[in-house]
């Protein structure tokens, strides 16, 4: 780029400077509306195409529409047009160092195939929460390349979406932002890289005030709901929420010896590049439903999936019957079904109700919150603690904007769908007076069955200048 003078007139705000500069593996931009979050993401991806050659760099919006009118639209009002060529056809940036920025959507989640056998040294999301954990974590594996620079993933986005529970657990809940967090390994995620979030609000952008100082009176203007997620960056709650009966001090117990005396069976929702999930279900005699048990699991055919069932499955549970999503009953064309492959690997099932409507309804009923004559508050529906994705996805499920009687069926519903069958293969709750003592009150020793919040392990965290 020799003989070419570069003036960027861009002037980052502070917390958009912050996120330019900082080292974490992972790094989220966001919270509130007006922050300037697409802005800093295409300016961070500028820098880092001019200043590393034959640097490789993608950027991501959910659909192509999202795509063309905001990140594609302001690239080219943005970037220096004799420092490279934008290819239309191929959606991609080409300068002069041998640098690409190539603009992307990724609508389905087995859209990630499209990337196999990819290199990038950057990767950028915008608007997070659009896109589902598969895609995300499926594309950490194409940052990689043979350049010795510091490879980074880095996001924007807003509250809300059908990301949102994944989006919070990843970046929100792993402690204090603007620190950088090193998570601990998991099965999952044996070697996790640094993360950090940088919280945005409006008041952050200050040019943005200046020039629609109407801008903050149209947020303040809103419902309480989407004043708290777009204005204040409220990560508890959102507006379209499927179920906020949801409370996690009343919906999640700690686990306990089932009695065999209880009715058990299992519901389970299929996937193969999806997710399948597998719930274990217990009824007491006072028509108090557990979930006590899940399986939940990606890449898995339908054998493998019945043997991991029977797996986990012990020797002493009667399990007096098995839900599968009615769609298995499909012949291939070697006459065989999934239900069927399920039956001769030793899990024999039966169909799933199809009414989507009734079955998000009755999911209601059981969140239903209750208070005691003491202000105890209690469910007929409680959930074990170590069935953390049902736990982590259904408070997050948002309302279809096709059709806002049912759950957005883009957003990560696998463990949602398996609760659904399962709870329309019993009697309606609302058929049965709630009382208040709590379940098991008979049998409970100590305090194994209170109800508890879910407490995070304290993670190793440092500030930028530690690294």
């Amino acid at each position: 780029m020799s003989g070419i003078r570069i003036v960027n007139p861009y002037k980052p705000q502070p917390r958009q400077l912050l996120f330019h500069t900082c080292p974490a593996d992972e790094v989220l931009y966001g919270g509130a509306a007006g922050g300037g979050k697409s802005e800093a993401l295409l300016q961070d991806a500028y820098k880092n195409a001019l200043k590393y050659p034959s640097c490789r760099i993608i950027m991501f919006r959910r659909t192509f529409p999202d795509l063309e009118r905001s990140l594609i639209l302001r690239s080219r009002q943005i970037f220096d047009p004799r420092l490279g060529k934008y290819n239309e056809s191929k959606r991609r940036w080409t300068f002069i160092n041998g640098s690409t920025i190539e603009f992307a959507y990724m609508d389905r989640e087995s859209d990630v195939f499209n990337y196999q056998g990819a290199e990038y040294d950057f990767i950028y999301w915008d608007e997070l929460t659009h896109f589902t954990e598969t895609q995300y974590r499926y594309m950490i594996s194409r940052l990689r390349g043979k350049t010795p620079i510091k490879r980074q993933i880095k996001a924007a986005t807003n509250p809300g979406g059908v990301g949102h529970s994944w989006v919070k657990a990843r970046f929100i809940d792993i402690g204090e932002p603007e620190k950088i967090h090193k998570p601990k390994p998991t099965e999952d995620e044996p070697k996790p890289g640094t993360r950090c979030f940088i919280p945005a609000k409006i008041f952050d952008n200050q040019a943005l005030l200046k020039n629609d100082p109407d801008y903050l009176r149209r947020l303040e203007s809103l419902p309480t709901k989407e004043r708290k997620q777009l204005l204040e960056g409220d990560w508890d709650s959102f507006s379209g929420q499927a179920f906020d009966e949801w409370n996690r001090e009343v919906h999640v117990i700690k686990p306990f010896k089932i009695p065999d005396t209880w009715k058990k069976f299992r519901a389970v929702d299929y996937g193969r590049t999806a997710p399948f999930c597998c719930l274990w279900f217990a009824i007491d005699q006072d028509h108090n439903l557990y979930v006590y048990k899940e399986a939940y699991q990606a890449g898995l055919d339908a054998v493998d999936q019945a043997k991991l069932i029977k797996r986990m499955t012990g020797p002493d549970e009667k399990i007096e019957y098995t839900i599968l999503d009615s769609a298995c009953w499909i012949k291939n064309q070697y006459g065989e079904s999934i239900a069927d492959t399920y039956e001769n690997n030793g899990v024999p099932v039966e169909q799933a109700s199809k009414d989507r409507l009734n079955g998000k309804d009755r999911v209601h009923a059981w969140l239903k919150v209750y208070e005691d004559s003491k202000g105890n508050k209690y469910s007929k529906l409680k959930i074990f603690s170590n069935c953390v994705n049902l736990i982590r996805t259904l408070p997050a499920l948002p309302l279809s904007e096709r059709n806002p009687e049912d759950v957005d069926t883009d957003a990560e519903d696998h463990a949602y769908d398996a609760l659904r069958y399962g709870v329309m293969s019993v009697p309606d709750p609302r058929e049965y007076a709630p009382i208040e003592q709590h379940a098991l009150s008979h049998i409970r020793k100590d305090d194994d069955y209170l109800p508890h919040a879910l407490q995070d392990d304290e993670d190793n965290n440092y500030s930028w200048h530690d690294l």
